[in-house]
């Protein structure tokens, strides 16, 4: 059984790469495998959003996907930011957002006034040691 630790490095001392305050790999903690040499991203963890966010129809518009959009083109419509992509599969329940958006398709939005305050408790979720 391997057991890991749980690291203070954030990706910047990791790799020495600074990355974009939107990108979802800050969100991920950095560990020290059991050989107390290897560190690596749990990029397995999972997050799940307050209920407020899927039910409260004040925080999300709704967003028809025209044909060959993908979850960047629609962030960069929205947001005029394409690194918050991620925040869209999230939202409309989406396990796998390689898969094509279909024409037609009716997703759910993010109100933009809503995506600061998402980021930052996807933020306080990541600072827990789980």
């Amino acid at each position: 059984m391997s057991v890991t630790e749980y690291t203070d490095e954030n990706f910047f001392e990791l790799t020495g790469q600074q990355i974009n305050n939107f990108s979802l790999m800050r969100l991920f903690n950095i560990l020290l495998d059991e050989d107390r040499e290897t560190k690596f991203m749990n990029i397995f963890r999972s997050y799940i959003l307050n209920d407020a966010v899927f039910t409260e129809t004040a925080m999300y518009n709704t967003y028809k996907v025209s044909n060959g959009e993908y979850w960047e083109n629609i962030s960069w419509n929205l947001y005029e930011n394409p690194y918050v992509w991620w925040i869209l599969p999230i939202l409309n329940n989406t396990l796998n957002p390689f898969e094509d958006l279909e024409d037609g398709q009716i997703i759910k939005v993010l109100k933009a006034d809503f995506l600061y305050t998402l980021v930052k408790d996807l933020e306080r979720i990541a600072e827990q040691k789980t």
